[in-house]
C-alpha cells in the first residue's frame, strides 16, 4: 500500500541530484539516501570552477547540494556564484548542506538567493523531503 509520505517522495525518482562536498562520509550518506529513492546522484569534492561546471552541465541537475567549507580555500559561497554564472543552471535550485552555524550561515544565503539550507547532521528521516520540496521550487531553511 503506497501512503501519501511514499507518493511524495517518489517525486525524487529520476532526478538528477549533485553534490559539492570534499568529506566521503558525507557524499556517501547523501548517495545512500538519494538512491534509495530512486534519483541519479553525482558530485565533486572541490569546487573547482571550470571542471566542475562543465560536469554539472553535462549531469543537468534537478537539485544542487552544496557543502560551504572546501578545500584549498574554496567557499561554497564562491562556487554558489561561479554556478549562478552558467546560464544553464541559473535556474537550478542550491542547497547548502553545512555544519557550520546555521545561525549567521541562514541569513547569508538568503541575501544572496540560495534556495535553503539544512544543517548536518542529516536526518535521514527527513532530508530526502527537504529535497522534494527543493526540487519542487520550495524553499527550504532547516536548522535543526
Amino acid at each position: 500500500m503506497i501512503n501519501e509520505k511514499t507518493l511524495s517522495l517518489d517525486r525524487l525518482r529520476k532526478k538528477n541530484i549533485f553534490y559539492i562536498d570534499d568529506d566521503s562520509k558525507n557524499r556517501m550518506i547523501v548517495k545512500m539516501i538519494v538512491e534509495l529513492y530512486g534519483a541519479k546522484f553525482a558530485f565533486d569534492q572541490w569546487g573547482m570552477t571550470e571542471v566542475m561546471l562543465q560536469r554539472l552541465e553535462i549531469f543537468r541537475p534537478h537539485l544542487i547540494l552544496l557543502d560551504l567549507m572546501l578545500p584549498l580555500n574554496v567557499s561554497g559561497y564562491d562556487v554558489f556564484r561561479s554556478i549562478r554564472q552558467s546560464p544553464a543552471l541559473k535556474s537550478v535550485p542550491i542547497v547548502i548542506v553545512s555544519a557550520s552555524d546555521p545561525t549567521a550561515e541562514i541569513q547569508r544565503a538568503r541575501a544572496i538567493g540560495v534556495s535553503g539550507y539544512i544543517s548536518k547532521p542529516i536526518d535521514f528521516d527527513r532530508f530526502p523531503h527537504y529535497l522534494r520540496a527543493a526540487i519542487d521550487g520550495e524553499a527550504v531553511w532547516a536548522a535543526e
